[in-house]
């Protein structure tokens, strides 16, 4: 083989593992880890189940790296906003609720390849197992530790355990309402015509002033 086949080989393959894993994230997050078959990862990816054996040696591992692929840019995303939060000499609950809210909101909006992440994201969440616990510890403990150093910050006169438990309240609601915006749900009565023509910012803001009405709530 000379030096433009190799070339070509490798770049060949690179192709293929691309196209598997964006394949893998589709069906994922529309059939479910558990029942989507790797036959239909590699019918969507146009490949065959050699490649996956190739490139990744076992379902599991497709998942891993799918859920890594999806992940990373959305962490990088909020850890970024987050990290200016932390630069700022003054910063506010509402900048620091922005950086927790806008980055997975804005992905869920995102019709190119973003919702399908989102949608397995919630999928995985909704089914723990310990490969999935070590992939969102891996991908998100730095950031809820500096989430919740931030909001101690612009909030003091809040004790650990009362930032802790908020924290947790405003990434529910979040993680509730980007799964109300994928396409494939169920519209709730009276919501239509909200869900489907209320701009991305006016979107973000709100639910910004939601949760900062409730976390400036005192006991």
């Amino acid at each position: 083989m000379d030096a433009a086949e190799d070339r070509t080989g490798r770049h060949d393959d690179r192709d293929t593992r691309r196209a598997l894993l964006h394949a893998a994230t589709f069906v994922f997050a529309d059939r479910g880890f558990d029942a989507a078959t790797l036959r239909e990862v590699t019918r969507a990816a146009g490949a065959n189940i050699a490649a996956v054996n190739y490139h990744f040696r076992s379902k599991d591992e497709l998942l891993r790296l799918t859920l890594e692929q999806c992940l990373g840019p959305l962490n990088a995303a909020r850890l970024g906003a987050m990290k200016a939060c932390e630069g700022d000499p003054q910063p506010t609950l509402r900048t620091v609720l922005r950086a927790i809210v806008a980055p997975l909101v804005e992905l869920s909006l995102d019709e190119r390849g973003g919702r399908a992440a989102i949608r397995l994201m919630l999928q995985t969440k909704a089914l723990p197992r310990t490969l999935t616990n070590e992939i969102f510890a891996e991908q998100f403990d730095e950031l809820h530790r500096l989430s919740r150093r931030m909001l101690q910050r612009v909030a003091p006169e809040l004790g650990e355990a009362q930032i802790a438990l908020r924290y947790e309240y405003i990434r529910g609601a979040i993680l509730h309402i980007v799964a109300d915006l994928d396409p494939n749900a169920r519209r709730m009565p009276g919501l239509e015509d909200i869900q489907d023509h209320v701009s991305n910012s006016a979107l973000i803001d709100d639910i910004i002033s939601f949760c900062e009405t409730g976390f400036s709530t005192s006991d």
